[in-house]
């Protein structure tokens, strides 16, 4: 049996084409998926002779949207428009340690919308799951401290205190760890 090649490249074509309609259907739901990101994802392992680097999976993420769950790091005067992130729940005494303080290397620090830098928000116990872009580089925060990690929250991430029962799920803790 002979097959005409130019029928079977039809046949092909068409199949391809109901493939591609179907993948085309859910790429955008895809696309909008932020990336999962782990605290651990910061460095490259093992640590080097020249100390601490940044992850492949960190410097991936660079600019893109991301999901990171962490514990927000209780302060003695929260910074309005911004707070810390780290893995694992933290007390900073600002007016007793000053400059110095405890903040392990893969501290995150969070940025809340251009629309939202006057409010403070109160610390939450627990752990949040926040969905942003990231950024990755150095910044000086307004207070002269260096961060290289941040993550900038989108506009309906934190809502005004005249709203505070309607927290989005974005800055919720997670249901499974």
């Amino acid at each position: 049996m002979r097959l005409d090649p130019l029928k079977h490249a039809k046949r092909s074509s068409s199949r391809w084409s109901a493939w591609l309609l179907l993948a085309g259907a859910f790429l955008p739901a895809l696309a909008a998926e932020p990336l999962l990101l782990r605290f651990a994802d910061f460095f490259a392992h093992p640590v080097g002779r020249h100390g601490l680097a940044p992850g492949p999976r960190l410097l991936a993420a660079d600019g893109q949207r991301v999901r990171i769950v962490g514990y927000m790091v209780a302060t003695e005067d929260p910074q309005p428009g911004r707070f810390l992130l780290t893995p694992l729940p933290l007390r900073m005494s600002e007016h007793a340690d000053g400059d110095a303080d405890d903040l392990p290397p893969a501290t995150l620090a969070v940025w809340l919308h251009s629309t939202q830098q006057a409010l403070a928000l109160p610390h939450r116990s627990g752990p949040i799951a926040l969905t942003g872009v990231l950024r990755y580089g150095r910044h000086a925060e307004p207070d002269g401290r260096i961060v290289w990690v941040g993550l900038q929250l989108d506009a309906d991430a934190v809502l005004p205190p005249s709203q505070p029962a309607a927290l989005p799920a974005t800055f919720n803790p997670p249901t499974t760890p």
